[in-house]
């Protein structure tokens, strides 16, 4: 008889041990499937940094290497604005416009502790919007490409915590 109990917990250990391996497995299987989600998601910007740099050494029209940073950086960010037909350059940061007659660039934001710089930047940006009549789905987009330093590494941490918490794109 005391055979038969020891069998019984053995048996009753050797199946908790191998729930536990089941479980672990499951994890191991859900963080292996996240990790092959974010290699993709990696390739896919490197690929489109690589097209972007070699299209720029083929081209000798961007030789200005701040407007290839900036252009590299925008491919980096997560709202990126979507690129317009071949054959019409369009520089980021520019809103979209129905005059030909002159470019408004949107000013560059840094992110310093600074009230009275804040309000004014946000007060040009928002003339700017009203003026080219940028419609409200693309105002976010174009502020987080002028975003620089401070502001602009808050925005990427912002843009993280809400794909890691599966809110939706801002």
């Amino acid at each position: 008889m005391s055979s038969s109990i020891t069998l019984d917990e053995k048996f009753e250990a050797l199946m908790n041990s191998y729930q536990t391996v089941i479980s672990t497995n499951d994890e191991v299987r859900h963080i292996n499937e996240e990790l092959k989600n974010r290699n993709a998601y990696l390739r896919k910007q490197l690929e489109q940094s690589m097209k972007l740099k070699q299209k720029a050494l083929e081209s000798p029209s961007s030789s200005n290497p701040k407007d290839l940073s900036e252009e590299v950086e925008s491919q980096h960010s997560e709202y990126e604005i979507e690129a317009t037909p071949r054959g019409t350059p369009c520089k980021e940061g520019r809103a979209p416009t129905n005059f030909n007659d002159f470019r408004v660039e949107l000013p560059e934001f840094e992110g310093k502790l600074d009230l009275d710089e804040f309000l004014e930047w946000l007060h040009t940006v928002e003339r700017i919007f009203e003026y080219k009549e940028v419609p409200g789905d693309k105002k976010v987009k174009l502020v987080a490409l002028r975003l620089r330093k401070y502001a602009c590494l808050w925005w990427t941490n912002l843009c993280n915590k809400r794909i890691r918490e599966r809110k939706p794109k801002i």
